[in-house]
C-alpha cells in the first residue's frame, strides 16, 4: 500500500516538474500606452499626448524569421480629440513599405520590413505612435482594430500570426478642462452667487 502511494506520488511530481519546465507562451497581443501611463489617461483641452502601440509575446513565426509587418487602426471621438498621422517605429522605417490614413475619428498605419531577411520577436516591439490633442471635454474610447485600407491583415511573417479581435488592447482618454479654466469658472460662479445674495438681501430690507 505504501509502495503504491510512493509510486503515484513520484509520478505526480514528475509530471508536475515536466509541466513546470516547459515554456508557456501567451498569445500575441498589441498593447496601448498613453503618455507612459498605461491604457487610460486624462488630457487637458489644447494639450497633446503620445499614444504608442507595442507588440508583446510576438513569436518568430512559422518561417523562423520574426515579424515581417503589422497593421492597426484606432477609432476615437473626433468631437473630443484630434490626431496626427501615425509615425512608424524605427524598426519599420526605410526597410519596406508603409501606408497610413488620418481621417476624422479614424487613424491607422500598416508597414512591413520587405527588404530585410528577419524581423523582431518577443516583447516591447514599438509599432507606431500617434499624437492626440484634446479639443473638448469628455471621455473618448480609443478602439484598436484591423487596418482595412490595404487588406484585413494585422501581423504576418509568412502566415498571419493573429487574426482575432483579442489581439488588440484598447484604451481611453478623458479630456478635462485645464485647472486654470476650472478655477476661473469657479470664481465666476462664486461671484454670481454673491451678487444674487446681495440682490436678495436688498429686496428683504
Amino acid at each position: 500500500m505504501l509502495f503504491g502511494w510512493n509510486v503515484k506520488t513520484a509520478l505526480f511530481l514528475f509530471v508536475a516538474a515536466l509541466l513546470a519546465s516547459s515554456t508557456a507562451h501567451a498569445a500575441p497581443i498589441m498593447t496601448i500606452d498613453i503618455g507612459g501611463t498605461g491604457s487610460s489617461a486624462n488630457l487637458g483641452i489644447g494639450s497633446t499626448v503620445t499614444v504608442s502601440l507595442y507588440g508583446d509575446e510576438i513569436p518568430v513565426g512559422t518561417d523562423g524569421k520574426g515579424l515581417f509587418g503589422f497593421g492597426f487602426a484606432i477609432t476615437f471621438d473626433e468631437t473630443l480629440l484630434s490626431s496626427s498621422a501615425a509615425t512608424a517605429g524605427a524598426l519599420w522605417v526605410g526597410v519596406g513599405n508603409s501606408t497610413s490614413h488620418n481621417n476624422p475619428g479614424d487613424v491607422g498605419i500598416i508597414a512591413n520590413r520587405a527588404f530585410v531577411t528577419s524581423g523582431p520577436s518577443g516583447d516591447d516591439i514599438l509599432f507606431a505612435s500617434i499624437d492626440f490633442t484634446g479639443i473638448a471635454p469628455g471621455l473618448s474610447s480609443l478602439t484598436v482594430s484591423y487596418y482595412t485600407g490595404a487588406g484585413d491583415n494585422i501581423l504576418f511573417d509568412s502566415t498571419t500570426l493573429d487574426g482575432s479581435p483579442s489581439f488588440f488592447q484598447s484604451g481611453s482618454i478623458e479630456v478635462v478642462p485645464e485647472p486654470q479654466t476650472a478655477l476661473l469658472l469657479g470664481m465666476g460662479l462664486t461671484f454670481l452667487g454673491v451678487q444674487r445674495r446681495r440682490m436678495e438681501f436688498g429686496r428683504t430690507r
